[in-house]
């Protein structure tokens, strides 16, 4: 005779997929059909919900898989009595898998039913989230309270008081909502709401996976774990720097699991989750869900999270004390849309012996190179072999002083890279298109010191260990033109003039292991970082000749 569980759910609030499911799992557990892959048929009940959303991405709502939760669950090492809040339960599965770790370890059901909470803005995923601790309350032969610590809410805006402060861990999978895009954006009402509960933490651009690590650390206690699952850009972005060094002064990176971008089938994005917790350990740890390896590195500096996934994708840890940085001896900038626009209308194929202005797109810029004519490139939807600006005789005012300051020798830098991307333009014949930087120097004499420097092996750990990740992938860099401009520079040397004088030799004649070696010795013996693993690493990473 089967187990009677007098358990009842609400099917009518739930998708017609989810409530028979549920029906399936109510009656194994009635007939005593209890064994391991039970687990995973409650965790199933969240995909499920998932299909039945019309648009998961305007939401940013991705539902984890159990395994995922239950790894994530294991290293913050949750234990019996403990609370466990998810500020995003959704369908509840690190709710589920704190449960059954947390009975594993001793812990009565009804001393679990009292120490997990969640919240979530979907009224249906809460639902299903109820039921599934219900049913798996059921499967250990207790009974889940009709009245629990799971509700209906705006976690950023409505989690109740009493939780703050109150919580061991802080655990989930809050929704990727990205601010430069418009399905994800925030409306004017909701960008205020933020910024009054926020304050200056708040940027206009920050992730909201962001700001629900800044309530997960509200809410943890003194002792308190915190992990949650963030695309990888939110490590490095600068529209979370300021909300990443709050975090640091409240509670300390300890470590990093990298997901990478297989992790969730409906979201094609790099995933991480920062672990925090009070960790006095000058180490954090990087864990690799995929091959489980783990590497202990030195704790990074307040706010510089990205360095963690550097070091992960085999970034040498550097330690640059120079003081002047490339700001403060060139102009530094990123062009803006209305320059994009105006070229757009203006870009032709060149003709025989063409002396207009050639146009420069990023995929046209390699390691001392500009692959013009080898390679065709796209802009503004279409396809050019050789494309070339025809230009009015009077352009008007604004985008006539850009040509001024554009058309004039300076260095011109990928943004989306591995590592730098740099061309000299020692002619100022080029013209830049969006998101390309511009280097100006100051004195046009610097432009090779300048091309070494930026071109250089110390410069592209540097930089990747600044903003690794923040590109479309977890080993590429978004370079924006304040964080190139922070570059810091060496000291005047004559192992610089060398660098300089080997970067000229490189782009006229073109870069093979050779040459990228001795000007890879010389611009660390300049940077005094005189580092073969530096120099291996940079030069592994420089792009074969494409086709």
């Amino acid at each position: 005779m089967g187990t009677s569980t007098d358990l009842t759910f609400g099917a009518a609030q739930l998708p017609p997929a989810v409530a028979q499911a549920a029906q399936q799992i109510l009656d194994r557990i009635e007939n005593d059909e209890v064994d391991e892959d039970l687990i995973h048929q409650l965790a199933s009940l969240g995909p499920l919900r998932e299909k039945a959303l019309i648009d998961h991405r305007a939401t940013g709502a991705v539902f984890t898989p159990y395994p995922i939760a239950q790894e994530l669950v294991d290293l913050l090492d949750v234990g019996a009595g403990e609370i466990v809040c998810d500020p995003s339960a959704g369908s509840g599965v690190f709710l589920l898998a704190a449960a059954e770790r947390k009975f594993q370890r001793g812990e009565s059901v009804t001393s679990i039913s009292k120490t997990l909470r969640g919240i979530d803005i979907d009224p249906v995923s809460i639902e299903v989230s109820r039921l599934t601790l219900k049913l798996w309350a059921a499967s250990k032969g207790g009974q889940w309270p009709s009245t629990d610590h799971l509700v209906v809410g705006d976690g950023l805006l409505d989690v109740p008081e009493k939780w703050l402060g109150t919580c061991d861990v802080v655990i989930g999978n809050p929704p990727f909502l990205g601010q430069l895009k418009s399905e994800t954006s925030r409306n004017r009402g909701r960008a205020q709401a933020l910024k009054q509960r926020f304050g200056s933490l708040y940027t206009a651009y920050v992730d909201e996976s962001m700001l629900f690590f800044l309530l997960a650390v509200e809410l943890s206690g003194e002792d308190g774990r915190v992990t949650l699952i963030a695309p990888s850009s939110t490590l490095g972005s600068d529209s979370s720097q300021l909300a990443r060094e709050w975090i640091d002064s409240r509670l300390t990176l300890s470590g990093i699991w990298i997901g990478g971008r297989s992790v969730f089938e409906s979201a094609a994005v790099d995933v991480v989750a920062p672990i925090l917790r009070n960790d006095k350990r000058d180490e954090c740890l990087i864990v690799r869900y995929e091959t489980q390896d783990v590497l202990a590195v030195q704790r990074p500096l307040p706010g510089c999270w990205s360095s963690l996934l550097a070091r992960a994708n085999g970034v040498p840890a550097i330690a640059i004390t120079a003081t002047r940085r490339l700001g403060d001896r060139a102009v530094v900038t990123a062009d803006f849309r209305d320059a994009y626009y105006w070229l757009a209308e203006r870009v032709v194929e060149a003709t025989r012996n063409d002396h207009r202005p050639k146009l420069v797109t990023v995929g046209l810029v390699d390691p001392f190179s500009y692959r013009y004519g080898d390679i065709p490139t796209r802009f503004a939807k279409q396809r050019f072999q050789r494309p070339v600006l025809d230009i009015e005789d009077n352009p008007p005012t604004q985008l006539g002083a850009w040509l001024e300051q554009r058309l004039i020798p300076k260095l011109l830098v990928a943004t989306q890279t591995r590592i730098v991307e740099c061309y000299a333009d020692i002619e100022g014949k080029l013209l830049p298109s969006t998101p390309l930087v511009s280097i100006i120097p100051e004195q046009e004499s610097e432009l090779w010191h300048l091309m070494a420097a930026v071109s250089s092996p110390p410069a592209a750990a540097w930089l990747a260990s600044a903003a690794a990740g923040t590109g479309l992938s977890q080993g590429t860099m978004r370079l924006r033109a304040s964080l190139i401009a922070d570059l810091p520079l060496p000291e005047p040397s004559k192992t610089w003039d060398v660098g300089a004088e080997l970067a000229r030799e490189i782009q006229e004649k073109g870069v093979n292991d050779e040459a990228a070696r001795r000007f890879g010795e010389a611009m660390n013996q300049a940077y005094g970082l005189p580092s073969s693993e530096l120099l291996h690493w940079w030069i592994s990473q420089i792009p074969k000749k494409r086709p």
